[in-house]
């Protein structure tokens, strides 16, 4: 699954959750300006990429939605219904590329400074294709490599 893919659908959803609630619109992350309240933004925070076997591999990735309410002085309400949306919205997990994840532990959420973040915490496995699959194995390798381990052992 790209990147991209789930990028798109977790704006989607979170979009849609903004019109549920509060009709705020969602903006590009690499927007420089001044944020325009009320507004959500979604950004890719961290996450790793492991091969895990000859033929597979693990993902993570976490994304952070913030929400900006109108009123920054008094945000409770706005920030209430749009937490109530996201949970809504996310509570089924997100379809990608064909492949259906679910949200490791929940969407988290936490407001600082007025500014409502949830918090998406995401880790799927993904097959490689076979290129890969064959540029790992050594053609000339007979034996699985743990069938060729030596082992000294000296004792002191």
């Amino acid at each position: 699954m790209k990147l991209q893919a789930l990028n798109l659908a977790i704006c989607g959803l979170y979009s849609q959750a903004l019109q549920a609630s509060t009709k705020a619109p969602l903006v590009a992350e690499d927007v420089r300006a001044p944020i325009i309240r009320p507004c959500g933004k979604v950004m890719l925070e961290s996450g790793t990429d492991v091969r895990l076997t000859t033929g597979g591999r693990e993902r993570s990735a976490t994304f952070r939605l913030y929400y900006f309410a109108a009123d920054r002085d008094n945000p409770k309400a706005e920030n209430l219904a749009v937490r109530e949306a996201i949970g809504e919205a996310f509570l089924n997990g997100i379809q990608a590329d064909g492949t259906y994840l679910g949200i490791d532990e929940g969407v988290q959420f936490e407001v600082a400074d007025g500014v409502l973040e949830a918090t998406l915490d995401l880790t799927w496995q993904e097959e490689l294709p076979e290129e890969a699959v064959e540029a790992f194995a050594d053609p000339e390798a007979s034996t699985e490599p743990m069938e060729i381990l030596k082992q000294t052992m000296e004792v002191s």
